[in-house]
């Protein structure tokens, strides 16, 4: 799989002659990066999660995994600015997709929700909702794919770390792994 920005390698600038004193912010707070431009080297998918919701001016990255920054590139779908052309999101012009079985559509839907309310995404309690209903009703997550909620998750524009986690929950269970959620959620399931 070619990534945009692995086909156009060759048109980017010969970056040499910065000097080498030019400034530069390790990532600790990414928050630091709003209204600026961010020239980011080799970011794996969590760190590139990181700086999706930051309101950074710009952000280029140069990439390692080419498939993994595909993949990202396919799920948060950002404006892409490349050399002699721009991008645009993909969004309004995504397929329809298929209504997942079980009522996890309206699971789903209401994780997003709650989400959404929150300036850091998915909070712990939603999380444990959602692990103690796929270990509490394994029946009905039993024929959903990965891809499927992964693909859901994103049409409900959720957070790329949120899409990441429940994506991560799913492929966990279908892995016949269990999951450590807190006594309070033991036994909880969506109706």
């Amino acid at each position: 799989m070619n990534s945009p920005l692995a086909r156009t390698a060759g048109a980017w600038p010969d970056l040499t002659p910065l000097p080498a004193s030019a400034p530069s912010t390790k990532l600790r707070d990414v928050t630091r990066f709003d209204g600026r431009r961010v020239l980011y080297a080799w970011p794996g998918r969590k760190h590139l999660n990181d700086v999706w919701n930051v309101e950074a001016d710009a952000i280029a990255v140069i990439e390692w995994n080419v498939e993994e920054t595909a993949e990202w590139l396919e799920d948060v779908d950002p404006v892409q600015l490349l050399p002699g052309q721009t991008i645009q999101p993909a969004g309004a012009t995504r397929a329809l997709l298929e209504p997942l079985p079980n009522g996890i559509d309206g699971i789903l839907e209401y994780i997003a929700a709650m989400a959404a309310g929150y300036d850091t995404g998915l909070k712990w309690n939603e999380e444990d909702k959602l692990k103690a209903d796929m270990m509490n009703r394994p029946d009905r997550w039993a024929p959903v794919t990965v891809e499927q909620v992964r693909a859901k998750c994103r049409d409900l524009g959720m957070r790329a770390d949120d899409v990441d986690t429940i994506s991560g929950f799913v492929l966990r269970r279908k892995e016949g792994r269990r999951f450590n959620v807190r006594s309070s959620y033991r036994t909880f399931q969506f109706n």
